[in-house]
């Protein structure tokens, strides 16, 4: 595996507080836990990762780091704000974070799906496209329906992976498949 840079855009509207499974407590405590696990493993790789948060509007938390520590207190911060979720925004925060590599791009997204303000899920897309970064969007959820389901198909057509992601295991996995670890 080369050293990449990766941007993680982490979905924190309350949504994401809803029970995920038997063994964790919410979509978002799921998503710290393979943030986690998978960070770790990059890093030790030679990776760099950087941290995005977003509701209704796009936060920038942690900026490209090869520290474990840095992620680890990074994520000890996270925590549910409000309802609204900016998913296009997110993204495109989260690019931005990487506006300074000369490394390969990576974007993942952990978000439950819901997308109800921001920037179209498509033209963050594009962004990222033409930002030269890889986009991956993990949806914990098993499925999405109407408008959003429109908006990812979308997405997807520029270049966006897509995952309906039902278990902690399958996030991990992907996660893992992403970072190409």
């Amino acid at each position: 595996m080369s050293a990449k840079d990766i941007a993680i855009a982490l979905d924190i509207s309350l949504s994401m507080g809803d029970r995920y499974s038997e063994l964790v407590p919410s979509r978002l405590e799921a998503s710290k836990e393979v943030i986690a696990v998978s960070g770790s493993r990059a890093l030790q790789a030679g990776s760099r990762i950087a941290l995005a948060l977003f509701h209704e509007r796009p936060i920038p938390l942690l900026p490209l780091t090869a520290e474990y520590r840095a992620l680890m207190k990074a994520l000890a911060e996270v925590n549910f704000v409000r309802e609204g979720s900016a998913l296009g925004d997110g993204i495109v925060e989260a690019v931005k974070l990487l506006r300074s590599s000369k490394r390969e791009k990576v974007v993942i997204v952990f978000t439950d799906g819901g997308v109800t303000e921001g920037v179209p899920l498509r033209a963050a897309a594009l962004y990222a496209k033409f930002s030269n970064a890889r986009l991956s969007l993990l949806i914990l959820n098993r499925e999405v329906r109407g408008d959003v389901a429109e908006d990812l198909r979308a997405a997807a057509q520029v270049g966006a992976e897509i995952h309906m992601v039902d278990s902690k295991q399958r996030l991990l996995s992907l996660a893992f498949e992403t970072l190409r670890l």
